[in-house]
């Protein structure tokens, strides 16, 4: 199990940026890689209603189950690790471990559970590159027929990451526009 606090600055992406970036920190599609994201909440959408998340990500070689909760303006990521196998078993009966500390987590924000739906899934191809201020991450991610482009940039001090995250905007003549989480653009699409 881990928990890490995550202090993230995000911007949707045109294509067109998110290309230019690539080319800008040298960075190709062949330095990326792929994670499927798939996501729980109840019928009546008590964690959305706690605009909280819970998810299964499959990696390559791996998987996990995470929840994240607000933190005042950060979030709070809940995460335990699971292999391919546990990942696949657990989404193929649309249910999730029940005996690690997300299962902990949930029963502490009163979620039963039992009640706990699989409701969509997106797949993201994400290109990471590590600076001294921080991890600037570019995601491609596709739910439905849609598909979308996205800068992350995570720091360590929210003070610090604002005031570069809005430098690097503008050094890259990027437009600042609102940007709502994945899962509740994935949402909207359904």
């Amino acid at each position: 199990m881990t928990q890490q606090i995550e202090i993230e600055f995000k911007n949707n992406l045109t294509k067109t940026e998110y290309t230019n970036l690539l080319k800008n920190l040298n960075l190709s599609e062949n330095d990326c890689y792929t994670q499927e994201n798939h996501y729980y909440d109840t019928t009546d959408w008590k964690l959305k209603n706690k605009h909280s998340a819970l998810r299964i990500r499959l990696f390559t070689s791996s998987a996990e189950l995470t929840l994240k909760t607000p933190l005042g303006e950060d979030i709070l990521e809940t995460t335990d690790s699971l292999s391919l196998k546990e990942a696949q078993q657990f989404l193929n009966s649309k249910t999730i471990k029940t005996d690690g500390y997300v299962a902990k987590k949930l029963t502490e924000l009163q979620i039963d559970l039992k009640n706990l739906r699989l409701f969509g899934s997106l797949t993201t191809k994400r290109c990471e590159k590590r600076i001294a201020q921080g991890l600037i991450v570019l995601d491609k991610s596709s739910y439905g027929t849609n598909n979308d482009y996205e800068l992350e940039f995570e720091a360590a001090s929210r003070s610090i990451g604002k005031v570069y995250f809005e430098q690097f905007l503008k050094k890259h003549s990027i437009e600042k526009r609102p940007t709502k989480n994945k899962i509740v653009r994935m949402m909207e699409s359904i």
